[in-house]
């Protein structure tokens, strides 16, 4: 029986051999606090293993060092010592680098697609018709949410925005 987990953490001791990419996920506790007569759980390591292809291609580059989001299966295995550990069959696997940049992406195109509906109503319907100011409302809203986004991804800076 298997369990679907989704984890975010740096990768550590990575190793590559024979195709399969093994690398070690530390998660600390979920919480600082606990339920009322619970002890916290300790740090846990998970041991991540997917294909080469699939780990290079969920990162934005070769040298991103950016966490990674890995989804995938518990499988209780042991390793080379015969210790049991917690396996996870990675089904799919993205930096955070690569998925904010494909959000800034999505972003950009949202703002030209509303910058052309702005334009076209002005054109169609005149500059201070009510259709042209809702467009520009939301031409407006996406440029604030574009900048908003910039702004909390530092790493992100200096990408050609338009």
């Amino acid at each position: 029986m298997s369990a679907k987990i989704t984890l975010v953490g740096c990768p550590e001791a990575l190793q590559i051999s024979q195709g399969i990419v093994s690398f070690h996920i530390v998660t600390g506790p979920a919480s600082s606090t606990a339920p009322k007569g619970l002890p916290l759980f300790k740090a846990s390591t998970y041991t991540v293993q997917c294909n080469e292809r699939q780990y290079n291609r969920g990162r934005a580059s070769a040298d991103d060092k950016s966490d990674l989001i890995i989804e995938g299966y518990l499988e209780p295995r042991l390793d080379g010592d015969g210790k049991p550990i917690i396996a996870v069959v990675a089904t799919t696997l993205n930096s955070m680098l690569a998925q904010n940049e494909k959000k800034l992406e999505q972003l950009r195109d949202q703002f030209v697609q509303t910058e052309n509906a702005y334009e076209t109503a002005c054109a169609t319907h005149g500059e201070n018709s009510p259709h042209a100011s809702m467009a520009l409302e939301q031409w407006e809203a996406t440029k604030a949410s574009l900048l908003k986004f910039l702004e909390k991804h530092p790493e992100l800076k200096g990408r050609e925005l338009f």
